[in-house]
């Protein structure tokens, strides 16, 4: 089923889902302007849609337009421009995050992360260039996350990954590329499980996904015989996936969301068995909800789990201005 033919479809079943799997206050909003661009400009480009760079494909880049056409000016001005736009740009801070993922990795245990190049899917405008590779703010986000948890738990085996909102489908592209038999699933809501979904296709092959179309009238969805490397859900089918996972990843979608929404979602990741969780939040809270998530809601959510490992530094500093928190949570024995 094409993209635009599944966008549809997940947007008819949204109708009728239960109201914790509904999209929450913050994406009300931007689900309009999601769909929207989708339908009126298709997903060879989504990558370059206004709403995608605002919602769900981060970059360093400024969004604003006095920001990103200062930034055009000093790059029309020649050499003598360059420094400057690239300090508008905030190129430094992604060569800075490109420096740690390259420098602390341990390189010789799995998840394998050495020579990953981001895809060119999606027409993006916002890929930085280093040492001949590519990569944006959130593959870098995403890298940086994945050596901390390597680093906190050095003896991590990881065949199974859950993650929640999973932006067009990072994860999946850096976990998928070079670590042979792992899984992955992604849950998200609709429009943006068409997109990561849309998005995975151009990056591991189409035969090579699992799509919600496939899935959308079984009850049980049993994950060891899930028999593709990925595997896109939406949102209320969550409760119908049954077995085991190994990681849980979430990245700041925890933060669009009510407590309550949460809650239930770090029930259900619970019962599935997950050994490790890792979390990226705000310490202070996202805007556009009606109660914020923060620390303190992660970890009495996640009782379970005991902290390993935390940083808003090396690890957590997301861009210029903005400062996150990773978490490494491992399930107590």
């Amino acid at each position: 089923m094409d993209a635009r033919t599944l966008l549809e479809l997940m947007l008819a079943d949204l109708d009728s889902a239960p109201e914790l799997y509904r999209p929450t206050d913050f994406w009300q909003t931007g689900l309009e302007k999601v769909v929207a661009d989708l339908r009126g400009r298709g997903f060879t480009e989504f990558r370059r849609h206004p709403s995608a760079r605002y919602f769900y494909a981060p970059q360093y880049a400024p969004v604003s337009r006095p920001a990103a056409a200062l930034s055009a000016a000093f790059g029309a001005a020649g050499a003598s421009g360059t420094l400057i736009r690239e300090r508008i740009d905030q190129v430094p801070m992604a060569r800075a995050h490109h420096g740690t993922v390259t420098a602390l990795d341990p390189a010789d245990r799995a998840p394998f992360l050495t020579g990953f190049s981001e895809s060119a899917a999606g027409a993006p405008a916002e890929q930085l260039v280093f040492d001949g590779r590519r990569f944006s703010r959130s593959s870098l986000n995403y890298l940086r996350g994945l050596v901390m948890l390597k680093r906190a738990v050095p003896d991590l085996d990881v065949s199974t990954v859950l993650e929640i909102g999973g932006g067009f489908g990072t994860l999946g592209e850096i976990l998928l590329g070079r670590n042979e038999g792992l899984r992955y699933i992604d849950v998200d809501i609709p429009p943006v499980a068409a997109v990561v979904t849309h998005y995975l296709r151009e990056v591991l092959g189409e035969s090579r996904v699992l799509d919600y179309a496939a899935t959308r009238t079984q009850e049980k969805i049993a994950i060891d015989e899930i028999d593709r490397p990925a595997t896109v859900l939406c949102s209320w089918q969550l409760p119908k996936l049954t077995g085991t996972v190994d990681l849980f990843a979430n990245f700041i979608s925890f933060q669009e969301m009510e407590p309550e929404v949460v809650e239930n979602y770090a029930n259900l990741v619970t019962d599935l068995g997950a050994r490790w969780l890792l979390l990226r939040n705000s310490p202070t809270g996202k805007p556009g909800v009606r109660e914020p998530m923060l620390r303190r809601h992660y970890l009495e959510m996640f009782d379970r789990f005991e902290l390993v490992d935390s940083d808003a530094g090396l690890y957590g500093q997301d861009a210029e201005g903005t400062v996150s928190e990773v978490m490494v949570l491992a399930r107590r024995s």
